[in-house]
């Protein structure tokens, strides 16, 4: 009997007992994982910690480079910083106008239930790479940078009344008028 035989009968008799004997597969899993070279967790942390410091200080020169005027953390761990807009920049009115420049953020409003944080926004740098990050800060500075534009030229527009309607009135048909 060759090896291949011999390897795919095993394979078989393996798969039946283990489909039938779930103890079977874990002592199985057990055994594989004891036969193998010890993993070096601490060296994976020290890689990701590498690489997520890597990508947090890309974004941080980012902000500083284009977003000099904001504030923000600087984060001793986790994945976010957390930006202040001026006070008269509404994060969350915001978000389409960056989606649209091909940039997302969490607006800060998602964070507070009071209604609150909305000058503010959560930014991620543990996915994207550092090139992207600074692409995508400078992208978001176009946004921020033309809404202060927009708001030195005609002025805080604010929220439009909320208009009462009386539930008792009827109103006319449009031609009566």
């Amino acid at each position: 009997v060759g090896q291949g035989a011999l390897a795919s009968g095993l394979r078989g008799f393996v798969g039946e007992r283990a489909a039938a004997k779930p103890r079977f597969a874990r002592q199985l899993a057990v055994n594989a994982r004891a036969q193998a070279p010890p993993l070096n967790w601490r060296g994976q942390i020290d890689t990701f910690r590498g690489v997520y410091r890597e990508r947090r200080d890309a974004m941080l020169a980012a902000l500083d480079d284009y977003l000099p005027d904001l504030s923000w953390t600087v984060p001793t761990g986790g994945f976010y910083v957390w930006v202040t807009l001026p006070e008269n920049l509404d994060s969350k009115a915001m978000l389409p106008r960056a989606v649209k420049e091909l940039v997302a953020y969490t607006p800060g409003t998602a964070f507070y239930a009071d209604g609150g944080g909305r000058t503010n926004l959560r930014l991620a740098f543990c996915y994207p790479t550092p090139e992207f990050i600074r692409e995508g800060i400078r992208r978001l500075s176009t946004v921020v940078n033309g809404e202060l534009e927009l708001l030195s030229t005609f002025g805080q527009t604010g929220s439009l009344p909320v208009q009462r309607v009386d539930p008792t009135y009827i109103a006319p048909p449009a031609n009566l008028s």
